[in-house]
């Protein structure tokens, strides 16, 4: 049984190990947010239109009168 924990201590030894290693490399570099995103650019937000005109919106009449209220 002594050698499995020798074993698991070493593995979590060599992980915690690595963990720090990466966060004393993050945070000493001046571009820790290329490391965020793996140097890809950053993906399109599901608010931004582009250069698309705005989709209408649903609450608007456009040209036609108001519709009568239910509650008058």
């Amino acid at each position: 049984m002594s050698r499995k924990l020798t074993v698991v201590l070493l593995a979590m030894l060599v992980l915690v190990g690595a963990m720090g290693l990466k966060t004393v490399v993050v945070t000493h570099s001046d571009n820790s947010l290329i490391m965020a995103n793996g140097g890809a650019p950053p993906p399109p937000t599901p608010w931004k239109n582009g250069g698309a005109p705005p989709p209408p919106s649903p609450w608007r009449n456009g040209g036609a009168p108001p519709p009568p209220s239910p509650w008058k």
